[in-house]
């Protein structure tokens, strides 16, 4: 009796044991196959060259290359190359300062743009520490000028990705200490004056730099209503002592002033 009881329960037991097994065995096989074909779709698509896009990218026509001439009073000429105004003209000194002192003061806008700084940097030659400056000017586009009055034999080669390419304006042999300096400061800052958006102007040369980032710079200089100078009267050889008389009577002795020329 005990012995039939005991072959039933085995008897039951053992399918469903069998059954147990083979589940597991399916379930490894299907495991294996899925891993298989993953492996094999995944080596598929990294050899597969995608090359289709979600949209064609538009293609555009190159700027024209050619000088566009954009104004032209009384023989006077100022040219745009690729829409960037340059700042070489043919203007005398006398036709530029009296076309400096008629350019309207800036007004808002529809387009309300941003006021700029005018750097004029007024330079013997070359600029040794441009890499500096293509630094400090980096990403502020549309809020600074560039002009660069260099000595009239010097040729500059700045390539077209420089911020320096294109501003140089007509410039005259400059003497340390003779009033052609004072001319070849007038003259930056009348190229810069044409430009009415220029609210802030910095006189520079080839050896100075930037002390602080441009954004510092630029609110600086924007939030401030005060210009800054070097001028005061040294009765002394190094400062009344340099007078030549002969500056009578453009320059009086009266006016003469010991300073450094670089200003804001």
């Amino acid at each position: 009796m005990a012995n039939e009881q005991y072959l039933r329960a085995l008897s039951t037991l053992i399918p469903f044991k069998l059954h147990s097994q083979l589940a597991h065995v399916f379930h490894f096989m299907f495991f294996v196959f899925g891993f298989s074909l993953g492996m094999v779709l995944c080596l598929y698509l990294r050899s597969f060259p995608f090359t289709l896009q979600a949209t064609p990218s538009p293609v555009f026509s190159p700027l024209p290359s050619e000088s566009l001439l954009v104004e032209t009073i009384k023989g006077t000429h100022i040219f745009m190359k690729e829409q960037e105004l340059l700042a070489m003209h043919n203007m005398s000194d006398e036709e530029l300062l009296r076309r400096a002192s008629k350019v309207p003061i800036a007004q808002e806008s529809a387009h309300k743009l941003a006021p700029k700084v005018a750097f004029m940097f007024l330079t013997n030659g070359p600029l040794p520490l441009s890499l500096l400056w293509e630094k400090f000017f980096e990403g502020h586009e549309g809020l600074y000028s560039i002009y660069v009055h260099p000595h009239p034999s010097y040729n500059d080669s700045w390539p077209r990705s420089s911020v320096f390419h294109g501003r140089r304006i007509p410039s005259q042999a400059v003497y340390w200490g003779t009033g052609t300096m004072i001319d070849a400061e007038r003259r930056l800052l009348a190229n810069a004056l044409l430009d009415s958006s220029n609210q802030r102007f910095v006189l520079l040369s080839e050896s100075c730099i930037p002390l602080f980032n441009f954004k510092t710079t630029y609110d600086h200089l924007m939030n401030s209503n005060t210009s800054f100078l070097g001028s005061f009267d040294d009765p002394r050889k190094p400062g009344r002592g340099r007078y030549n008389p002969r500056m009578w009577p453009v320059i009086n002795i009266t006016d003469w002033r010991k300073g450094s020329q670089w200003l804001i």
